[in-house]
């Protein structure tokens, strides 16, 4: 039998849910870690915060008490709220309270979502502000100063020549373009959980090793983690003869269109740690992992051509060596940590007897 939802519980989550955002944007606003790249002169993501939670604060009662749903009787703001709320609680014994530090299943999955729309939904569209949408006008007339470049190139040395000179001068906007496309479907599926998108998290990874191996992937972590495990972020293949950096710049292209299409595949589904329904259509029928395949393999694109540097002493290769193995290692514990927590879930075990491989096809 279907439980009532009620106006005092739908005006306890809301009451609940506008405090938490409204907590959340004021972290994410004021936090330097975050806004070090909020340019007051644009529109950057503090704005596009500040509008989200203006119109959540205006439109969501007008949803919530017309549909009432059923969410609403396991909201995870009032289960961040009970936890808070069991901190204060009056006489009780010193083990209790000691007890009540430990929050409980529900409140542990509460908290790590949350955590993931603040970090992960600020990070993308923290991409999309400063690094996409600036650069679309530019990238548009770029192509056209590019197209008539390669043409003159065709014209003077022949068709190849033009082609090789387009794919040289066009590489980094093409990674470009096809990240703005990734960031733009996970942005939308980080900060939205709807019956109409087939996007409701059904769990997700609340241990310490999962959070730590996927956060220190991505800024402002990366900043940290990348003095540990030293990595090119450069998208720059630095080789000097055309026809070796043409191939190894083509591979960043392939990898990166594989990785956006892995993401355009799991569409909203899309996000860390959490588990929001099985996809296993192409790349995901390959392998289960084709993200970090493609992760890996343009990190290993960008360090290869430093090992034929002569500036680059035997020390430096090593470390260079260390730090490439370093962040395979990363990805590995990460793939490992995400199949722990999506193991649980029947249809993930179907898939795992379908798919058998996780990085490399017949191989691994």
């Amino acid at each position: 039998m279907t439980q009532e939802v009620t106006k005092k519980d739908i005006f306890k989550h809301y009451i609940a849910s506008v405090l938490i955002y409204g907590f959340m944007f004021l972290f994410v606003t004021f936090c330097p870690l975050f806004n070090h790249s909020a340019d007051p002169q644009t529109f950057n993501y503090i704005y596009f915060f500040f509008i989200y939670y203006f119109l959540y604060i205006v439109i969501a009662p007008f949803i919530l008490f017309k549909f009432k749903p059923q969410t609403i009787l396991t909201s995870r703001s009032v289960a961040v709220f009970s936890y808070i709320k069991r901190q204060f609680l009056k006489n009780i014994s010193q083990e209790e309270r000691i007890k009540n530090i430990e929050p409980r299943e529900n409140e542990k999955q509460a908290f790590v979502i949350f955590f993931i729309q603040a970090f992960f939904g600020v990070y993308c569209i923290d991409i999309l502000c400063t690094k996409i949408l600036p650069s679309i006008g530019y990238d548009f007339d770029f192509l056209k100063e590019v197209i008539s470049q390669a043409v003159q190139y065709a014209q003077l040395s022949g068709p190849i020549a033009g082609v090789l000179q387009f794919l040289d001068d066009s590489n980094d906007m093409w990674l470009t373009l096809m990240l703005g496309v990734t960031a733009f479907v996970m942005a939308i599926s980080y900060l939205s959980e709807l019956s109409f998108f087939k996007n409701r998290i059904k769990y997700v990874d609340t241990t310490p090793m999962g959070i730590f191996s996927c956060i220190m992937c991505y800024y402002p972590l990366k900043a940290i983690s990348d003095r540990i495990i030293p990595s090119f972020t450069t998208e720059h293949v630095p080789v000097e003869n055309l026809y070796i950096r043409i191939t190894f710049g083509l591979i960043l292209i392939v990898a990166e269109f594989i990785i956006m299409l892995s993401v355009l595949r799991l569409g909203t589904k899309s996000s860390n740690l959490t588990n929001r329904g099985i996809v296993a259509k192409f790349p995901y029928n390959i392998i289960r992992h084709p993200d970090y395949t493609m992760q890996i393999l343009m990190l290993t694109v960008l360090t290869i051509p430093f090992y034929f540097n002569t500036g680059y002493g035997i020390l430096e290769k090593f470390v260079l060596t260390i730090g490439l193995a370093g962040w395979v290692a990363v990805y590995y514990v990460r793939a490992l940590t995400e199949e722990r927590n999506l193991i649980k879930d029947p249809e993930y075990q179907e898939y795992c007897q379908k798919v058998k491989y996780r990085f490399i096809p017949k191989l691994f």
